[in-house]
């Protein structure tokens, strides 16, 4: 959200939210040299990190605002109202 690029591990929600090389670096679980090897090329490259926070704010602004997550809670309360009413 700050647009700061995150290397997580390719598990679970963040594996569904980051996606590797734009938004952000995945490693795989339980790996450590994997994670190392991220770590090491997020230090070498710099600016294509900055360009990843960049995306990863993008990202953000277009799924997770807290008007984006009004608009799907309502349309979910919107269908269960249409499904009940059958």
């Amino acid at each position: 959200a700050c647009g700061v690029p995150v290397i997580a591990s390719n598990i679970g929600a963040m594996a569904e939210i980051v996606e590797h090389g734009r938004t952000g670096l995945l490693f795989e679980p339980g790996n450590p040299e994997d994670l190392a090897d991220k770590v090491a090329w997020a230090w070498n490259h710099p600016e294509k990190m900055a360009e990843m926070g960049r995306e990863a704010r993008k990202e953000y602004e277009r799924k997770y605002t807290a008007e984006k997550n009004y608009e799907m809670l309502m349309e979910i309360y919107k269908l269960a109202k249409e499904k009940a009413g059958r």
